[in-house]
């Protein structure tokens, strides 16, 4: 099962069209990501020191983090692909009211007894 909601696709938010600007943009953030987590730069760099202990290259890591976690959410936000899960939300809620209910019944135990 894929959600335990009930579909209703008028709840949804529309899903944005994934434009081949958008897609280029993510492209480049992503490309910019790989490049600045490989810090060949700071390998031996012991300084500057951040609050005094933390090494150079430890805050540079955290802030690729960061940012790493700023470009999946615009990955998410601006390139899901939402048709997709509308496909399948709408596969599922027909596999669940096509399905009798003793088929039903005995999925779920099946789930209980194999977590």
């Amino acid at each position: 099962m894929l959600t335990s909601e009930p579909f209703d696709p008028e709840r949804r938010r529309p899903t944005r069209p994934r434009t081949p600007g958008v897609i280029a943009l993510l492209t480049v953030v992503a490309v910019i990501v790989i490049i600045l987590r490989h810090d060949y730069w700071n390998w031996n760099t012991p300084h500057p020191l951040l609050f005094g202990f933390l090494p150079a290259g430890l805050w540079w890591q955290a802030m690729v983090s960061i940012l790493a976690c700023a470009m999946m959410w615009m990955m998410v936000r601006f390139a899901w692909p939402g048709e997709l899960e509308d496909e399948a939300l709408k596969g599922e809620s027909r596999r669940l009211h096509d399905e009798p209910p003793a088929a039903a019944a005995d999925d779920e135990g099946r789930k209980e007894n194999n977590p």
